[in-house]
């Protein structure tokens, strides 16, 4: 979304005329920056279509890939089509209508090429939340093993709970007689 929108609002950067201009002339011609953004947006979909494989923090998002025939097909063809319809479908798809240049092509590729190291910033911070998650999962085990049955003199027990966080005792009471 923040690709797209820049894109979108900063045409400046693309170093092409505005879309809007465009379209509020009076010519049939189409425009080479909504073109752009509408590549760069199915890249970025074909590079995720890769990220999407694995989505349990693996990092090589590769692995494996040959092994997928239709994935590989469904890839191939997609991105087959997607050069065919922004070089040659100016009428038909609203596209420029002598597609796009070289520079603005390595553009949109980098921009989708640009999904994969991003989903390798997700693996890592699924791969901490993990470890986090294992972490709070020992401490609270250990804090479930510190309760402790102290016998009383009159038979009864107490169940004394330390609270970690606090520093604190929280002592409740058992109605039950111990078994002897």
């Amino acid at each position: 979304i923040t690709v797209v929108m820049t894109l979108l609002f900063r045409p400046d950067i693309l170093d092409v005329e505005p879309g809007h201009r465009v379209d509020e002339r009076d010519t049939e011609d189409n425009s080479v920056h909504y073109t752009i953004i509408f590549n760069a947006f199915v890249w970025m979909q074909l590079f995720n279509e890769v990220n999407c494989r694995m989505l349990k923090g693996e990092f090589n998002v590769f692995s494996g890939i040959q092994n997928n025939p239709l994935f590989c097909s469904i890839l191939i063809v997609t991105s087959f089509l997607q050069v065919l319809i922004v070089q040659f479908g100016s009428v038909a798809f609203a596209v420029a209508d002598d597609g796009l240049d070289g520079k603005q092509w390595g553009l949109c590729l980098i921009l989708g090429a640009g999904s994969l190291p991003i989903q390798q910033v997700i693996n890592v911070i699924f791969t901490l939340a993990q470890h986090y998650k294992g972490v709070r999962m020992r401490k609270r085990l250990k804090k479930n093993r510190s309760l402790v049955a102290h016998p009383y003199h009159d038979g009864h027990a107490s169940l004394v709970e330390h609270d970690h966080d606090h520093g604190h005792d929280h002592s409740h009471a058992l109605s039950e007689k111990k078994d002897h």
